[in-house]
């Protein structure tokens, strides 16, 4: 074991003491003392003059009566003291630490500067207790502060304060973080092709021995009341139902462990898009004790390994929320298109057919139309990168499940969104929307945007127009809203 060592400087610390004896200076013999413990054996020893009025010893009188530790000296202590006067001679006092004094150059000294006040004199009295509020605004103030410019680096607050009060309510962060208008195009870009990279095979559920269609929409339904009762993001529900469509894709699960494959799914999800996740006793419990962590965590384990840790997936989630921030959507159309993507959840066949961007495009013009406004426009077209016609399939589907969602076995969806946290939207009619229809409003909107087309073009030449200004208007309505 390495020790150390401290070094005794015995030519310091055994000071040289002068006595005047027939006016020549003697030194005295020098005496070793031990190293540790000198205040506290000076203020012990009796020969030690203690202050007025039987107080005990301060710093200030141990540093005038300090004397020299003797442990083996045969001499009395008086011939080995200091006397006050020696004690002058020898030691000098040592001068309290002074602390420095920060200056703040604010509004207020800067004036009182200008009148010809110093700063220290200025700082004397502006003393004030730890945690006491400044009454004067201003002294907070520093060389970067608002008001009179005292450096090139300031910042004005005014303007500030003024935005802040002039702004919208502030969005939820996964709104905030697709409102960059110059990078909109290329994330939906990334993300369309993201969702071709892992996408679970269609027609995996012929091949599961054990399991069906059925019993996976009941795992769902479950799943959505999970999700519900520990107040999970939407999120978290698509990708881990998104992560159970994978792993069924691969692994052929008996009907006793589908329970397990979905709870453990969740469980991966929360952890990846919640910030506080359930623990897995949570997910146990849930279970009502079918399993237990040991089985869950296991299960976890197996189910990272299928699907080689790639976790980060676009759901239908995403795109919706993409499709409403780039074109400006109301609330109710949102809530409307989340809606009916998550009833497409439930059934497999044939939803897993579909891209989700295809999914949510597709809910988001079958929302427009149960609103009563336009089911599809320009602007929707170009941003969101896909035509009516190329949405025919999906919204004659999505048109169906809602239609009998009511009549379902499965409520948890539609008990989710009849709350007044998304409008009530559950509780909206179902539009009547037939295969001929749908292709007569295709026509329609085909024929508004070659009219609209040719009327840019008119305007761009200069020659005169023949449409009246109601059909000017039906066509931008159209077209833009």
């Amino acid at each position: 074991m390495a020790t150390f060592r401290i070094h005794e400087d015995l030519e310091k610390e055994n000071r040289v003491l002068l006595a005047k004896t027939g006016g020549a200076a003697t030194k005295q013999p020098q005496v070793q003392r031990s190293t540790f413990g000198v205040l506290n054996n000076v203020v012990g020893n009796k020969n030690t003059d203690a202050p007025a009025g039987g107080e005990k010893a301060t710093l200030k009188d141990l540093k005038n009566k300090i004397k020299p530790l003797v442990n083996n000296a045969k001499t009395k202590p008086e011939e080995n003291s200091i006397t006050a006067n020696q004690a002058k001679a020898v030691f000098k006092p040592v001068e309290p630490f002074k602390t420095f004094q920060v200056y703040a150059e604010s509004k207020e000294n800067i004036a009182k500067d200008g009148a010809g006040i110093k700063k220290d004199d200025s700082l004397v009295d502006a003393k004030r207790e730890p945690l006491q509020e400044l009454k004067n605004a201003e002294l907070l103030e520093t060389p970067m502060s608002v008001g009179e410019s005292f450096s090139p680096m300031s910042v004005d607050k005014s303007v500030t304060l003024l935005e802040a009060d002039i702004s919208l309510a502030p969005r939820n962060d996964r709104d905030r973080f697709f409102e960059v208008e110059e990078y909109q195009s290329d994330i939906l870009t990334y993300l369309m092709e993201a969702e071709k990279r892992h996408r679970p095979k269609p027609a995996y559920m012929k091949k599961q021995p054990d399991i069906n269609h059925s019993m996976r929409t009941i795992l769902v339904d479950w799943l959505v009341e999970v999700s519900e009762e520990y107040r999970l993001q939407g999120e978290t529900l698509c990708l881990a139902i998104s992560y159970i469509d994978r792993f069924l894709s691969f692994m052929s699960v008996v009907r006793a462990k589908l329970q397990l494959v979905g709870t453990a799914a969740m469980f991966i999800a929360a952890k990846y898009e919640e910030i506080y996740p359930p623990d897995v006793g949570e997910f146990v419990y849930i279970t009502d004790d079918t399993y237990t962590k040991t089985q869950v965590l296991r299960m976890e384990q197996l189910i990272l390994k299928v699907l080689g840790f790639d976790l980060s997936v676009p759901t239908t989630l995403v795109f919706t929320t993409v499709y409403c921030v780039m074109n400006d959507v109301p609330d109710k159309v949102k809530y409307m298109c989340m809606y009916l993507c998550e009833l497409s959840l439930l059934d497999a066949d044939p939803f897993l057919t579909y891209l989700p961007s295809k999914i949510a495009a597709g809910a988001l013009a079958l929302s427009r139309y149960a609103l009563d406004l336009p089911i599809w426009s320009r602007m929707l077209e170009t941003n969101i990168k896909y035509r009516l016609e190329d949405l025919k399939d999906i919204i004659l589907d999505l048109n169906k499940i809602h239609t009998k969602a009511e009549s379902l076995g499965q409520q948890a969806i539609q008990e989710k969104f009849k709350g007044n946290k998304y409008m009530q939207v559950a509780t909206i009619p179902t539009a009547e929307l037939s295969e001929e229809t749908f292709d007569k409003m295709c026509k329609s909107l085909v024929a508004i945007a070659s009219a609209a087309a040719e009327t840019e073009a008119a305007e761009a030449a200069g020659a005169p127009l023949n449409q009246n200004d109601s059909v000017r208007e039906m066509m931008s309505s159209l077209l833009f809203v």
